[in-house]
């Protein structure tokens, strides 16, 4: 299956996942018949578990106060779907794996305050494969409710490390 979704909102659906030829002239002609100046993306769907995490950098350290994971199958907006902390269908591997992706993703941009990345975990006869489907180096909408869950005060954290002060000066350590 493919997710195809125009550069804009088309007839309400931002995004739709066919699973056939015949689904996607279906999708891509209504996209034509509405608009032919906006393009249509076309991704590889990924079939698996999303988890995600809100997590604070400083440039020289990354801090996770912990990571969500989606009820949805992956796919499903942020907005539109429900997530649980602390994940209770992630194993210890892909927990570390979610973690060091994270950690590397933040200190390679050198992230300075708040990030959001988003994951799919796909689980075959090989053991998990973990992608990253988005990261953002801002707040997201998760941020109030992992800090009332984890007692981290996330906006307050941030906003000290963006004024100056360290993660360590703070209290706080690289990962989760």
């Amino acid at each position: 299956p493919v997710i195809v979704r125009p550069s804009y909102v088309l007839g309400g659906r931002a995004m739709e996942i066919v699973h056939d030829a015949t689904e996607l002239i279906r999708y891509v002609s209504l996209a034509m018949e509405l608009d032919t100046k906006h393009p249509v993306l076309i991704d590889k769907y990924l079939e698996g578990k999303e988890c995600e995490v809100d997590a604070i950098g400083d440039g020289e350290a990354v801090f996770i106060p912990g990571i969500m994971e989606h009820i949805e199958r992956a796919g499903v907006h942020s907005g539109d779907s429900m997530a649980v902390y602390p994940g209770v269908g992630l194993t210890e591997q892909e927990v570390e794996t979610v973690v060091d992706y994270a950690v590397r993703i933040g200190l390679g941009i050198k992230v300075n305050g708040l990030m959001n990345i988003q994951f799919v975990i796909m689980r075959g006869n090989n053991g998990s494969q973990v992608y990253v489907l988005e990261m953002n180096p801002r707040a997201s909408r998760t941020i109030p409710f992992i800090s009332k869950v984890t007692g981290v005060p996330m906006v307050k954290v941030a906003t000290k490390v963006m004024l100056g002060k360290s993660l360590k000066e703070q209290g706080y350590q690289s990962g989760l």
